[in-house]
């Protein structure tokens, strides 16, 4: 949806429509919308430059996110091979305990 069309749709409903080109106003865009100004390339004026900026920053934001869960998987994995590792002692140790009573 062009920029001309978004601020048209803003317009109709006053009362919840963002400032144009506030940060609230880029969030709402969706992929596409960012897509067709930054096809438009320096045309569209400072619209581009947010465009750009807004696209940097919901990467940023994913890259972040990706990061987030591979460290908590991580720490998933860890805590499994900790508690197998624990498990494995334990039964060494009863193995061991078992054999010198026995004797």
């Amino acid at each position: 949806m062009p920029v001309e069309e978004t601020q048209r749709t803003l317009d109709t409903a006053p009362d919840e429509a963002p400032e144009l080109f506030s940060a609230r106003w880029w969030e709402c865009l969706s992929p596409e919308d960012l897509r067709d100004i930054i096809k438009r390339g320096y045309n569209v004026g400072p619209a581009y430059d947010g465009a750009i900026a807004e696209t940097e920053r919901r990467a940023r934001e994913a890259l972040k996110r990706l990061r987030e869960s591979e460290i908590e998987s991580q720490r998933r994995i860890g805590l499994i091979r900790l508690s197998l590792l624990g498990a494995v002692l334990a039964i060494v140790v009863a193995v061991g305990v078992i054999e010198w009573a026995m004797s």
